[in-house]
Formats: structure tokens, C-alpha cells, sequence
């Protein structure tokens, strides 16, 4: 004769709207988390972004994160612009360390 357990195994869901808003919170900052990639027809620019207006992680690893940088126009942190602008916007297609000392007006 099969043993009957003496408590459920599972529970019933009590708030499927919670869970609901939970998951997609979760699937919400997994796609945040992941770093900016360029698309066609962009590039990065490195040396252009004011603080806490970058794109993602820093190159010398001063950030992990958008929207983390501390300083103007550090050579470090980087936005996506349209591919053959950058140069023309005194930023860097390569990070640097340092702060740009001619950064876009």
C-alpha cells in the first residue's frame, strides 16, 4: 500500500499576481545587467560621458554597471553613438585611462 505523505509537497500559488511581478522583475534586471552592445550602424565612444550617464562596466573596472560613473568625460566610460561620430565629438573608439581634457561641448 503507497504511503500517503502528511503534508502537501507543494504549496498552492497564494498570489499568482505577485509571482507574475516577480518574474518579470527578474527578467527586467537580467537585461539591465547585461552589458550594451553595439549595434549596426553604432560604436562605443570612450571620453564623452558625464557622470552617471554611461552605458556600462567601466574598462578599468572603476564600475560594473550603467549609469555608475563618478566623473565627467573619463576615458574609461563609454555610450553607444552613431558609427564616425565619435571622433568628431572629441571622444576615443579606445579606452583610456584619465579624464578627456577636450570633451564634447
Amino acid at each position: 500500500m503507497p504511503r500517503t505523505p502528511s503534508r502537501p509537497l507543494a504549496r498552492p500559488l497564494s498570489n499568482p499576481l505577485g509571482i507574475a511581478a516577480a518574474l518579470a522583475g527578474a527578467v527586467a534586471a537580467a537585461a539591465v545587467a547585461q552589458p550594451a552592445q553595439a549595434q549596426e550602424g553604432q560604436e562605443r565612444c570612450y571620453g564623452i560621458t558625464r557622470a552617471g550617464e554611461n552605458l556600462c562596466e567601466n574598462a578599468f573596472q572603476g564600475h560594473s554597471c550603467a549609469g555608475q560613473a563618478t566623473q565627467d568625460f573619463h576615458g574609461g566610460d563609454w555610450v553607444l553613438v552613431p558609427a564616425g561620430t565619435c571622433e568628431e565629438m572629441q571622444g576615443a573608439l579606445e579606452p583610456y585611462d584619465g579624464i578627456n581634457d577636450t570633451p564634447p561641448a
